[in-house]
């Protein structure tokens, strides 16, 4: 959002990020709405929104549908980052996720992340490709051809003026394991990560600290008596512990002013006794201190 005579960029981020589904969904619309209002009193003017489907910490959801109203209401380009849910958007039973994307202007998802693509690999969409080709498109004599007309340059869709074949290696991974195989594989995954919540719900001191829609589960081991930056030691190193096992990768991140460790379960290999034996080194390097 900037003003209406150019000038600083202001970003409105979200007030509650840590949580897989917004435990107050119309509270967040009612703050976007009183947003775009107290800008046009201060004389900015907005722009666009950018709402998230699948947060990089804890694959929090935006209430897309509700979003996309008020940014139609107000004139506001409504962009929605999908990089990792974007992937379960070829399972039906996950596209509630996202009701009302058909509200939005223009849309990314990672393929190269859980839906297995070699990296790089993102794919955008973009409802009105005008805006990018009134901005961007360039076209001096020596890059014309007979065919302009019959194709879509894609050089006149963003910055780079030339780009590598990336759509090649989503043709590959469709030829090898098809839409079905696919499916399967990302099924496999919340299964799997279902698993893994339900085993840190029944264990003692541990807790799971957002809902698991996706493939991702953060969790944290709090022993009695231990709180505060000594709860945040605590985390971060049997995280450490672990990584240095070689027996597994996490990451720990901030929520809610706490630490807390990130299971990310997407690998291409990833079964569930690979699971069960991550669980199992998780407790065994948290009893360590």
């Amino acid at each position: 959002m900037g003003p209406a005579n150019g000038g600083a960029v202001r970003c409105m981020e979200r007030r509650d990020p840590g949580h897989g589904i917004h435990k107050h969904p119309g509270g967040a619309v009612a703050a976007l709405a009183e947003a775009v209002r107290s800008d046009r009193e201060k004389g900015l003017q907005p722009c666009a929104v950018v709402a998230t489907v699948g947060t990089t910490g804890t694959t929090a959801l935006d209430p897309i549908e509700e979003i996309g109203r008020i940014a139609r209401q107000e004139g506001l380009w409504l962009h929605v980052d999908a990089a990792m849910a974007g992937s379960a958007m070829i399972l039906p039973e996950c596209r509630w996720m996202w009701t009302g994307i058909e509200q939005a202007d223009s849309l990314v998802l990672n393929s190269h992340k859980w839906l297995g693509a070699a990296f790089d690999c993102s794919l955008y969409f973009v409802r009105d490709p005008e805006h990018l080709i009134r901005v961007m498109s360039t076209n001096p004599s020596y890059l014309q051809t007979a065919v302009d007309k019959q194709v879509k340059n894609l050089r006149d869709w963003g910055i780079p003026l030339g780009r590598r074949f990336r759509a090649l290696k989503l043709w590959f991974l469709l030829r090898e394991q098809g839409v079905e195989g696919l499916q399967a594989r990302l099924r496999r995954d919340l299964s799997n990560a279902q698993w893994l919540a339900a085993q840190v719900q029944q264990a003692k001191d541990w807790k799971v600290l957002a809902p698991v829609v996706l493939q991702t589960v953060c969790i944290r081991h709090e022993p009695a008596g231990l709180e505060g930056e000594a709860l945040d030691k605590h985390t971060l190193d049997w995280c450490e512990r672990v990584n240095a096992s070689g027996g597994a990768y996490l990451t720990p991140a901030i929520l809610d002013g706490r630490w807390m460790v990130r299971i990310s379960i997407g690998g291409l290999t990833t079964e569930r006794q690979h699971v069960e034996a991550l669980w199992e080194l998780i407790q065994r390097e948290a009893a360590c201190d």
